[in-house]
């Protein structure tokens, strides 16, 4: 089953211009803020409530989330 994955190297991970926490209908998309972060803060994908609707990955302005399979072991 695939997941998304935000890659944080390409993630200006700033709210107030990331399209995918308000185009995700369960909100599963959320920033959250960390001093330990370069600009204080990050995005995060919460995989429990994820549907998997794909609409993060589409509407990300850097390409910063794309899905990624798991592999079964």
């Amino acid at each position: 089953m695939a997941k998304p994955v935000i890659h944080k190297e390409r993630c200006a991970a700033q709210p107030q211009i990331c399209p995918p926490l308000k185009a995700c209908p369960v909100r599963a998309i959320a920033y959250q803020e960390d001093d330990d972060e370069p600009l204080g803060g990050r995005i995060v994908i919460d995989l429990d409530t994820c549907e998997g609707c794909g609409r993060c990955v589409t509407i990300c302005c850097g390409s910063c989330i794309e899905w990624v399979e798991e592999l079964c072991v």
